[in-house]
């Protein structure tokens, strides 16, 4: 008797606080794509948005979901540069080879393939790659089985276990990426506010780097896992004074070297911005849909001399020494203590409820069970 065929089975949200695993045929691909046996898909927004909210940007759809991911390949065709059984990192969205992002070894978020304007909503990002690939599945994380570009594929070394590779993509690899680009260093002071999953990124890449770490923080779950960690100073923003603790924590008071946010919540922006010296940078590295910053050119940037940068995802340029950071054992032992959850994809309800309380730092779903 001939074996089964293979399929794929899909994590899909029909309505606010409900998941279904749906059976669909296996992925097909062609050249220049793999087919990867996903192991982790760690929870980016899927949770407090999707979940609770059913409110869904460009590139996902009730039924199509995640982007975040490791597993090992299982299917390739002739040529490739990857093999059957290789151990891979696999950074969202797709690979178009020509635009400013791929020529410079950027972030794929920023490539032409995954721009909608560009390709449409159904041509760009993780729908671009299933549909670019005509195959009935594969184009997200929370699948058994996803179809990826073989740019965007890392693979990873024997002694680095999966729990730790899967922190590289919205983590610590945005952690990480942000902070090589702006050229974080020992002896930098960064302050970290909206504290969650990116920020404790934000905060192992800091720490890893021999900078002071300041967190502005009101959660106490998140408030201990930042001490477990090594963070010693931690300022609760609603303090009248929450400022000058701040600025007494920097040198010569002169204000922080770079000032972070994690959330995307205005309110932390704000306090942010005031607290960075004079020609120091500030870093958007969340994202709340719906929140708008009031922003003055003259106030924010040109008076205080201020640089602002963000980005998402990490560089192609960054990948090779951000996994050499996650084979360190500080960097491990603190992405241990971010990684508070992990649940089987089967009772992913259970996980995204923990996601939406809060009460949690990075929350893993293992596909395969």
């Amino acid at each position: 008797m001939a074996p089964a065929a293979k399929t794929n089975i899909a994590l899909t949200i029909p309505e606010p606080g409900k998941f279904e695993l749906v059976e669909r045929p296996y992925p097909h691909i062609k050249s220049g794509y793999a087919i990867i046996k996903t192991e982790i898909a760690p929870i980016c927004l899927e949770g407090s948005r999707i979940w609770s909210e059913h409110d869904f940007e460009f590139h996902d759809d009730p039924e199509h979901l995640g982007h975040e991911g490791v597993g090992t390949v299982d299917e390739v065709l002739p040529g490739s540069n990857f093999s059957v059984g290789d151990r891979v990192i696999v950074f969202q969205g797709d690979h178009c080879g020509h635009c400013h992002a791929c020529t410079q070894a950027l972030s794929p978020t920023y490539c032409d393939a995954n721009d909608p304007d560009l390709r449409g909503v159904d041509g760009s990002a993780m729908k671009g790659i299933q549909n670019r690939n005509e195959s009935p599945s594969g184009g997200f994380a929370m699948e058994r089985y996803r179809i990826a570009p073989e740019a965007n594929l890392i693979r990873i070394p024997d002694a680095l276990d999966f729990r730790y590779a899967a922190s590289a993509n919205c983590s610590f690899g945005v952690g990480f990426s942000n902070q090589e680009a702006m050229d974080v260093k020992a002896g930098d002071t960064i302050l970290v506010g909206g504290v969650g999953f990116i920020a404790l990124g934000h905060i192992i890449s800091a720490l890893y780097r021999n900078a002071t770490v300041i967190a502005l923080a009101r959660n106490p779950y998140r408030i201990d896992l930042m001490r477990r960690m090594g963070v010693e100073h931690i300022v609760n923003p609603d303090d009248d004074d929450w400022l000058e603790q701040v600025l007494a924590l920097s040198y010569k008071g002169q204000g922080v070297d770079v000032a972070i946010d994690g959330s995307g919540v205005t309110y932390y922006q704000e306090k942010l911005m005031k607290a960075v010296r004079k020609y120091g940078q500030v870093n958007f590295s969340g994202h709340t849909p719906g929140a708008h910053l009031e922003l003055s050119p003259l106030h924010h940037v040109i008076d205080p001399a201020h640089t602002l940068f963000g980005q998402h995802d990490v560089r192609a340029k960054d990948r090779e020494r951000m996994v050499r950071a996650l084979c360190n054992p500080k960097v491990q032992a603190m992405v241990d203590v971010m990684i508070t959850h992990e649940f089987p994809m089967s009772r992913a309800g259970e996980a995204f409820d923990i996601q939406v309380g809060k009460q949690c730092g990075k929350v893993y779903l293992w596909t395969q069970q």
